[in-house]
Formats: C-alpha cells, sequence, structure tokens
C-alpha cells in the first residue's frame, strides 16, 4: 500500500531507516530478510524506504526476529525491569546457521550445545568451591 499523507509517510521513512539498521548491525541483507518473512525483495524494500506501510502482523515478524520489541521498530520508548543482552552479530549468524539445518542436524547441534555448556557450568562451578 503506498503513502501520500505527509506526516505518515515521514514516521514511515523513520520506522524504515531503524529496520535499515537493526537489519545492517545483524549483517543480514535485505533479500535474505524479506525472504525469511515471506516477502518480496521490493515490498522489503519499499518498508525500508518508508513508501510502503505494512500490516502489523509484518511489523511483529520483523521485532521478533530482529529481536527487539515491536516499540523500538515504532521510535516509542520502552521500559524493562531486566536489562536484556542482545545478541552479537557474530552469535546471530552462527544461530540463523543452525536454524537453517535440516530438524535432525538441528537437534545434534543442541545436544552438543548443551552437554557443552553443562561442561562449561560445572568447570566453574568446581573453580568456585576451589577459591
Amino acid at each position: 500500500m503506498s503513502v501520500s499523507n505527509e506526516e505518515d509517510r515521514a514516521f514511515l521513512v523513520a520506522m524504515g531507516r531503524r529496520i535499515a539498521h537493526l537489519r545492517t548491525v545483524h549483517e543480514i541483507t535485505q533479500t535474505r530478510f524479506a525472504r525469511a518473512l515471506g516477502l518480496s525483495r521490493q515490498t522489503f524494500q519499499g518498508y525500508e524506504e518508508g513508501t510502503r506501510s505494512m500490516p502489523v502482523t509484518t511489523l511483529v515478524k520483523m521485532a521478533f526476529a530482529l529481536r527487539v520489541p515491536v516499540e523500538e521498530l515504532l521510535g516509542v520508548p520502552w521500559y524493562t525491569e531486566t536489562p536484556r543482552r542482545s545478541l552479537t552479530s557474530t552469535w546471530y549468524r552462527r544461530l540463523q546457521s543452525i536454524n537453517e539445518l535440516p530438524k535432525v542436524q538441528q537437534k545434534v547441534v543442541a545436544q552438543m550445545l548443551d552437554a557443552l555448556i553443562a561442561q562449561a557450568t560445572s568447570k566453574a562451578s568446581n573453580e568456585e568451591r576451589e577459591v
């Protein structure tokens, strides 16, 4: 849907800039992000440029994929009681790669990670007792 009202257009342009910024922080291309959201690259590009308005469901999917509250994409201040640690782009890429594996391989990777985390936690706990 095209936008004609100047106030609405300014809002959409600002929101598009926030989306583009977060997408590039996560080092995701427009094409890859659009595909993940089930959109064409042209449609997604229109969202980032602020020339198209988007359904609320798409906005929610984007926020979830970018690991931010919807309010951040909208430019509305938001507050949480506990600080959120965001994933670094390296970890985000790793998780995306795991997510793209077949389910059987995802399960193997998850089991390996669980074992390594348990081992690291146990080692840290033992080191604390020694101190």
